[in-house]
């Protein structure tokens, strides 16, 4: 990995991350780290731009926590949404962005890299950078993420040595990966296994510029390289797992060892997750991301708990995995996954907000605000309940300020429990709560915070949690919350008793004793103001907000360096603030007309809400305003694709017919193999030894007929969801997942011709390599068939059937290897061999006329590939973000596969008898929005016939937004291909 950040010098700060495991020493010298010594910060030698010691990193020697999130740019094919997504980590707090570099996506073949169009990963750095976010930067070469070869690019699937081990094949192929990736990489920093192989790839960021440090994510806490080659070690965790069909069956598994192993094998650096559980992926067949499903099982219930207990145990780096999931289109994902990649994250796949989204807003802006918890030591806290209570106590080392926070012992109690925790401060010791209840209602977690002084306030201790505070002037301001119902009570220091005054509702009781004034409090549904005038410096306005209430309070900054926030409270999402002197300038988005509040500085006088002025009602004498923000629905229209479109259907498998000509295929010839995948039959029929990677890809076997041949023996071997689906002679002999199969006694049937030609044709639907997550190779696992023979044959040959082998192709019939790509604009991942493919029925403007009218494409049920193609209109005002679907509703009971294609792009892969996934997301770019789109789709029965269901279009959701302008992304068509 590598780090790398787009706000202090509008450059990008790039940590480098090394995220290989592999072998043999490399024997060149590397820099001299220096040591750590008291007074001095730890760096890579390189820079001392970025540096860290113990307790955080340091960017132009000032602390942050580094709260990050991932978001892969491949799995969002549309760069000018990368904007958006990144405005949107922004708002919701996050002051860090991690992006996988994923090799297969930019290198079809051996010596050929694209970094154009959806590829531009420039523009994401220049995102990063608008937004003032850091960027870790993990350059692989191997990624995992449930990506097809764990990112590796598949041509190297036909290496003999093994991947991610040094050895000259593999060094060398890393190294072309490493030099393309670095040209990008280096120049956007903020400065401009086996030891072997990690001292490689370090040595060649080094030697290609890169002088940021590099870090290594350990998978969980295994002791693999902590004390080097990478300059900050930390690791990963997934705590609850990924079995989404049980979302209540949190594991009593929330770590506690986190600062004993961090001490233990790298105290001189801070603790850093460089990935944590931010969400789930869901497999083929599983139970969904939607309703009770994974979004249950990891929602803000999750963050609460795990988040804040990663806190307790001084983690001060926290990458969470997934923020935003996006979309594995094409062939992107390995097997296990369908289109979909959701994740469950806080952002959804077509990036709406969710509760989870605002429960970490809550948190990185505490983080960010209360900066005595950037520098903390553990303590032992005494409660009263420690037997089902865990309190952990973290105190402050350069303040007096003690954290505490509490957790229920067993991570996955629903029980309510009331108790009270014993704070030793410099205004004395005390048993809090005093006078009312603290409570943990089931899932829950409180960050608490006692002793802190912010702005010109002492806060002796609070029971309801912190959002932010900030000076606005005249008076503070502070925002604190807990769930509706709750108790809580809120005490600072006091200079006179007798000068105190509180200005507050019935809900609110107030006590003030020996310098302490106590708030006693019911936490409402929505927020209660309490001004606080007399005891100290200045007015202290205290915002009592619910937990519903809270997470709709934003605290954007308004000044570029990042030092001053302003409080607005109700919008959908704020994505950004900007002081203008008596003006504010928010921009963001509302789905519904809302009530806002604003706590405006003094000297402000007016606020403008993307561009337009809010009429403001001032609530009190205390800067709190009101206003309305107008939701104006809008007029969008789009085709109804079940009575307005005109649709065409043609037959599609001329495949199967018998005097179908292969005769410019390739012919399987090859005798070995470098798949570990067992072969028992030759020749190999291994898809990725021919150069046929991705998608759809068809065998086609020709023997003569004997009156000894009874029949054929076949065994499938691939991913998960994979299907083959077998024709002798132009007729249907079924469908079948992964395996062995013998079609007998062929001989007595009409099938199959015993004097003369005989013709197998094989459709095999794949899904995408396995990861290489151990280092084994198992991505290299076979995409064909391991045994393919006749029956009956007593003297049978590896040539008595002669096999062909074709994926994809386009007019050009010279260039038939799948990695020689007839479209470098989509890429290697978005086509495979079905014939609507290689001929482009899939791609804008091809001539259709002649092909069937059809009512819609599931009027009928229909034997054989069916393509489908209509075109339809989208219109969506400027102003309002409109996220778009395509959703399948079917009742077919028979098997089918179907691919989805919008304007030539592959944007999901359907299987009705697996599912989950109905629903398909068409990111706006690629969906022109203001004009026509092409739609094609194809479907595969996997039993003898099938009939799709309705396809519809339908929008997600429907906000009035200040969506950043998203370009077209260039989509060539059928004519662009025949120049």
């Amino acid at each position: 990995m590598v780090f790398v950040k787009g706000a202090l010098m509008s450059i990008t700060l790039a940590i480098a991350a090394i995220t290989s495991v592999v072998s043999i020493p490399v024997h060149q010298k590397r820099l001299n780290k220096r040591q750590a010594e008291d007074g001095v910060d730890d760096s890579n030698g390189l820079t001392d731009l970025v540096t860290w010691d113990t307790y955080t990193l340091k960017v132009n020697g000032e602390r942050l926590f580094l709260f990050s999130g991932e978001f892969h740019y491949y799995r969002l094919p549309s760069p000018g949404l990368w904007l958006d997504i990144m405005q949107k980590f922004k708002a919701l707090g996050y002051n860090g962005i991690s992006f996988y570099f994923n090799w297969g996506y930019h290198s079809p073949k051996r010596g050929v890299y694209n970094f154009d169009g959806i590829r531009n990963v420039q523009k994401a750095f220049d995102a990063a950078e608008e937004t003032n976010l850091y960027v870790i930067s993990r350059a692989g070469p191997y990624i995992n993420a449930e990506n097809d070869c764990g990112g590796l690019a598949p041509w190297t699937l036909d290496m003999q040595s093994p991947a991610r081990k040094s050895n000259p094949e593999n060094n060398a192929a890393s190294e072309e990966w490493l030099n393309e990736i670095d040209k990008i990489l280096v120049p956007n920093q903020i400065t401009k296994g086996d030891p072997g192989y990690l001292e490689m790839i370090k040595n060649k960021f080094i030697a290609d510029g890169m002088d940021v440090p590099d870090i290594y994510n350990d998978a969980n806490m295994l002791y693999n390289f902590p004390k080097g080659p990478a300059d900050i070690y930390g690791w990963d965790n997934y705590p609850a797992g990924f079995d989404c069909s049980a979302p209540d069956a949190w594991p009593n598994n929330r770590s506690t060892e986190y600062m004993s192993y961090h001490k233990k094998v790298n105290d001189h650096q801070p603790a850093a997750l460089w990935e944590f559980q931010g969400g789930a992926f869901d497999p083929w067949g599983g139970p969904g991301y939607e309703g009770v499903a994974c979004y249950q099982m990891v929602n803000e219930k999750y963050a609460k708990v795990y988040y804040k207990n990663n806190y307790a145990q001084g983690i001060t780096i926290q990458n969470l995995y997934m923020t935003y999931g996006g979309t594995s289109w094409g062939g992107l994902s390995k097997p296990s996954v369908y289109t979909s990649y959701d994740y469950g994250a806080a952002i959804s796949e077509p990036g709406l907000m969710t509760t989870k989204a605002y429960e970490n807003k809550l948190q990185a802006t505490f983080l960010h605000t209360v900066k005595p918890f950037l520098t903390t030591e553990h303590f032992k806290a005494k409660v009263d309940k420690s037997d089902i209570i865990l309190v952990d106590g973290r105190a402050a080392t350069e303040t007096s300020t003690k954290f505490y926070i509490a957790q229920h012992w067993l991570t996955s109690s629903k029980d309510l429990d009331e108790f009270h925790i014993t704070i030793d401060t410099t205004d004395g010791k005390f048993e809090i709560p005093r006078s009312s209840k603290l409570i943990l209602n089931g899932r829950d977690a409180k960050l608490l915070v006692a002793d802190y002084d912010f702005e010109s306030q002492h806060l002796i201790y609070s029971t309801s949690e912190i959002f932010t505070h900030q000076d606005v002037g005249s008076h503070d301001v502070i925002v604190v919350y807990a769930y509706e119902e709750e108790e809580g009570e809120f005490a600072i220091k006091v200079k006179n008793d007798n000068k105190v005054h509180v200005e507050a509702d019935d809900s609110v009781n107030s006590e003030t004793k020996d310098g302490i004034l106590q708030l006693t409090y019911t936490h409402p549904n929505g927020t209660t103001p309490v001004y606080i005038s007399g005891g100290t410096e200045k007015d202290l306005l205290v915002l009592i907000a619910g937990y519903d209430s809270a997470l709709h309070w934003w605290a954007p900054y308004i000044d570029k360096k990042e030092s001053e926030r302003v409080l607005i409270h109700g919008p959908y999402l704020v994505r950004s603030a900007k002081k203008d002197e008596s003006n504010i300038a928010f921009t963001g988005d509302i789905d519904e007309t809302t009530d806002i509040q604003v706590v405006l500085p003094d000297g402000i006088k007016s606020i403008t809400w993307n561009g337009e002025k809010v009429k403001l009602k001032k609530q009190d004498k205390h800067g709190i305003y009101t206003g309305t923000l107008k939701f104006t629905k809008p007029n969008v229209s789009y085709t109804d694709l079940t009575k307005e479109a005109n649709w065409k259907y043609s037959p599609a498998s001329p495949e199967t017919e018998p005097e179908f000509d292969d005769s410019e295929w390739i012919t399987a010839d090859r005798l070995s193999t470098n798949s570990i995948t067992p072969h028992k039959t030759w020749p190999i029929l291994y898809a990725d030894d021919y150069g046929y990677h991705t998608g759809n890809i068809w065998f086609r076997g020709h023997f003569n007929g004997s009156s000894e041949i009874t029949g054929f023996n076949l065994t499938a071997h691939s991913g998960s969801a994979s299907a083959w689906i077998v024709h002798l002679n132009g007729h249907y002999l079924g469908g079948f997942d992964v395996g062995n199969q013998a079609f007998t006694n062929l001989n007595s049937t009409t099938l199959m011709n015993p004097e003369g030609e005989n013709v197998i044709s094989i459709l095999l639907w794949t899904t995408g390599h396995e990861e290489d997550g151990v280092s084994d190779d198992n991505h290299k696992q076979a995409r064909g068939f391991t045994q393919a023979e006749l029956l009956g044959v007593s003297n049978q040959t590896i040539w008595s059937i002669d096999w062909k082998i074709q994926e994809r192709y386009f007019y050009d019939k010279s260039n038939l290897g799948g990695e020689d790509l007839a479209d470098p604009v989509r890429g290697t991942y978005n086509e495979g061999g079905l014939y609507g493919e290689r001929n482009g029925w899939h791609l804008p403007g091809f001539p259709d006329d002649n092909w069937e009218d059809i009512d819609t494409p599931g009027s009928q049920n229909r034997t054989g590939v069916s393509w489908y193609r209509t075109t339809f209109d989208v219109n969506i005002p400027d102003g309002y973000d409109v996220p778009m679907s395509l959703r399948y509703k079917d009742k077919t009971k028979t098997r089918y596969r179907s691919l989805l294609f919008l304007n030539g792009w592959q944007l999901g892969r359907y299987a009705n008898d697996l599912g989950p996934q109905t629903q398909f997301y068409l990111p706006r770019g690629i969906l022109n929005t203001d004009g026509e789109n092409t739609l094609a789709i194809a479907v595969i029965p996997v039993d003898e016939a099938a009939q799709v269901g309705q396809i519809i279009l339908e929008p997600y959701d429907v906000l009035q937004s200040a969506l950043p302008q998203v370009e077209l992304v260039e989509s060539p068509t059928y004519q662009d291909r025949q120049k």
